[in-house]
């Protein structure tokens, strides 16, 4: 499984989001943490998942694209934006700074043909060469930006690509990634972020789009109950984009060993 990441292609204005080329990249440099983490887990279902058991159901790796860690070196150099993404400004003035930048002119037409072929909505999620480390991860601690990328014309579309973009870049010197660095005994400046683009699934529900559910599967579970063990670990789903999991409100949970078995509850007012 070391090639796996030649599975990220080179970004092509022809063909953008296919199952051709649906894992793409643009500019040079480092992907990040949590690409990397989703290459990995790419490569797991195409080689370990017997599709035929879920021959109903498309399961892979959301269409993406990662706008690599040299073009965030570009963007930050060429605005002179060090000095104030290093200061103790609030977070308010960093994104506005951040917002009146420009990006490296040479990845705008790739953003461009991107946007003009894509009118689902968008993540634009950060991917920084700290992110989902094995020892301290920085998970949760940038932004994600949604956008629903709905509007008719494609300059609006791509004003709004421009802006989650610059907003994630900002999101590396808010006052809790420092502090979380601080903590870490890490350095802001040493920090490096790459971006995904990477393609919301789900269903337009009258003027809402969201999945059916969204979930965590956590190897062990602290909380097992019933016949199930701690090491078979445990399930978290809920409706639609999963916001309820990832910020520990309740969820409907189960373990993989048994599913059938409900949660420990006797009312959804109980969880």
């Amino acid at each position: 499984m070391n090639n796996y990441k030649d599975s990220l292609l080179p970004f092509k204005r022809s063909s953008f989001y296919n199952k051709e080329n649906n894992l793409t990249y643009i500019g040079e440099g480092e992907i990040g943490g949590k690409a990397n983490g989703l290459l990995l887990i790419n490569e797991i279902l195409k080689k370990g998942l017997e599709h035929d058991m879920f021959a109903e159901f498309e399961v892979g790796v959301p269409n993406l694209c990662v706008i690599r860690t040299k073009v965030f070196e570009a963007f930050m150099q060429r605005n002179n934006l060090y000095k104030i993404a290093l200061s103790k400004l609030p977070d308010e003035r960093i994104a506005h700074a951040f917002q009146n930048a420009d990006l490296p002119f040479e990845i705008l037409g790739d953003l461009r043909s991107l946007i003009s072929q894509v009118n689902t909505p968008l993540a634009i999620r950060s991917s920084s060469m700290l992110e989902d480390a094995k020892d301290e991860p920085f998970a949760g601690i940038y932004e994600t930006k949604m956008t629903p990328n709905n509007q008719a014309d494609t300059s609006s579309r791509f004003k709004k690509l421009v802006e989650g973009i610059k907003f994630v870049y900002a999101s590396t010197f808010f006052k809790a990634a420092k502090d979380y660095m601080k903590a870490t005994n890490s350095r802001t400046e040493d920090e490096k972020m790459a971006i995904i683009i990477q393609e919301v699934v789900g269903t337009k529900h009258e003027t809402l789009f969201y999945p059916e559910v969204s979930g965590v599967i956590r190897s062990y579970n602290y909380y097992s109950f019933g016949n199930s063990r701690p090491e078979d670990g445990v399930v978290n789903l809920a409706l639609g984009l999963g916001k309820t999991v990832v910020e520990n409100e309740p969820t409907w949970s189960f373990s993989p060993a048994f599913p059938k078995a409900d949660p420990p509850y006797n009312s959804i007012s109980e969880m």
